[in-house]
């Protein structure tokens, strides 16, 4: 039975005071966000860190590295092509493939941040991103929320999706999690579910559950985002919802794969997408509001506006496989360049159109929770009430605050 200790610690599901990494594997964000960090970015060590990882060693990843950028590069094969992995092309991977047109999305958008260029994606959608335009402020942002909820994001499914195929192509009629710390492949199942959790969590948070506020990956954007929305234990303090639930269901696959169960995984595996689509969600309604409808001067900046379009580039297709209408509608208000333009989100449009598609995406508004500064409620749904379905629709509508 598989145990990599770090994962645990990192969750709070042992105790310990000394942990060594997660998963053996140290993310180069790490040393990304500290290159990124202070009045000046140091550009080339920031992308030296995202393309090498700094010490970021692991036995499975060619030359003993794993690093965020071939987390990107490296999907064709890990997450695509059917040759390489039984279970592929998976679901996911290929709606966000689908609506780019690039295997390797996600580092095409970080690394035109890191070296200050122009890029457009193949399919010409939320686009063109022009970063050399961006302040530092502003790229910044777009490295690393890209590389947390694109690279990163994608990633951790990637893993629960190798850990069926791990699961479902066992041999010889053994238990394959029996010896799951085998270096054998067809023992690696919850090995591989151990390593998506870990990569969702990310090496900072620390042994506690709850985490650490140094955290950085997208455990931390869900804590963060349910202080914003009201969607922790205790409304806006506490857990946040979307860990919590979390939790339950890595522990729930877990044991389901210690058993051989394989099948019995795949609707855990679809709940904890749903789950981690919330955050982003959140990320993309918070900065819609914060630059289109400006409650404080500071809030309509560029970096903010960066911070917005990078949050609907990490869900966009998730909402275009639902509604192409409402995917080009969010675009269209939060893409690079607009805010450059004089020209600033339409909240309430970017609200509707995220709201058309929760009963596709599988959330609710309880799950997305209101949107609220410093205890005052602000436009957005209401956390507690659902209306119900229209009649021949299966778009939700949200109270309105």
């Amino acid at each position: 039975m598989a145990r990599i200790v770090a994962v645990f610690l990192a969750l709070g599901l042992v105790e310990g005071n000394d942990w060594p990494n997660i998963a053996g594997y140290t993310p180069g964000s790490d040393a990304l966000v500290q290159a990124l960090k202070g009045g000046t970015p140091n550009w080339e060590l920031a992308n030296h860190s995202y393309a090498f990882g700094n010490f970021s060693l692991s036995g499975k990843a060619p030359n003993g590295l794993r690093t965020m950028k071939g987390f990107s590069t490296g999907a064709e094969g890990k997450m695509y092509n059917g040759n390489n992995c039984a279970g592929c092309p998976y679901k996911t991977f290929s709606v966000f493939y689908d609506y780019y047109g690039d295997f390797d999305y996600a580092d095409k958008w970080v690394s035109a941040a890191l070296d200050g260029t122009n890029m457009t994606f193949s399919s010409g959608r939320h686009g063109p991103n022009d970063f050399a335009t961006l302040g530092d402020a502003a790229r910044i942002e777009a490295v690393k929320k890209g590389t947390a909820y694109m690279n990163v994001w994608m990633y951790v499914i990637r893993e629960f999706e190798d850990a069926i195929d791990d699961c479902e192509t066992c041999v010889n009629g053994l238990n394959c999690n029996e010896f799951s710390d085998s270096d054998s492949p067809q023992y690696n199942a919850v090995h591989a579910w151990d390593e998506g959790v870990a990569f969702y969590a990310g090496s900072l948070e620390g042994p506690n559950v709850g985490g650490s506020s140094a955290g950085e990956m997208v455990y931390r954007l869900a804590e963060k985002r349910c202080a914003n929305f009201g969607t922790c234990e205790s409304g806006s303090t506490g857990l946040s919802n979307v860990n919590k639930e979390l939790l339950e269901d890595f522990i729930v696959g877990e044991a389901l794969l210690m058993k051989g169960l394989c099948h019995a995984v795949r609707p855990i595996v679809d709940r904890i997408i749903k789950q981690m689509t919330v955050p982003l969600v959140q990320g993309s309604l918070r900065y819609a509001y914060k630059v289109g409808m400006a409650p404080e001067a500071t809030d309509r900046s560029q970096k903010n506006a960066a911070e917005g379009a990078v949050f609907t580039a990490a869900v966009l297709p998730l909402v275009h496989e639902c509604n192409v209408a409402a995917a080009k509608t969010i675009s269209d208000e939060m893409k690079f360049g607009l805010y450059d333009q004089g020209v600033f989100p339409d909240f309430a449009a970017v609200k509707a159109a995220f709201e058309s598609t929760y009963d596709c995406l599988g959330i609710t508004c309880a799950d997305v929770g209101g949107l609220s500064d410093t205890g005052a409620r602000l436009a957005s749904p209401v956390p507690v009430d659902m209306m119900a379905p229209k009649e021949g629709s299966s778009e939700l509508g949200c109270e309105q605050a």
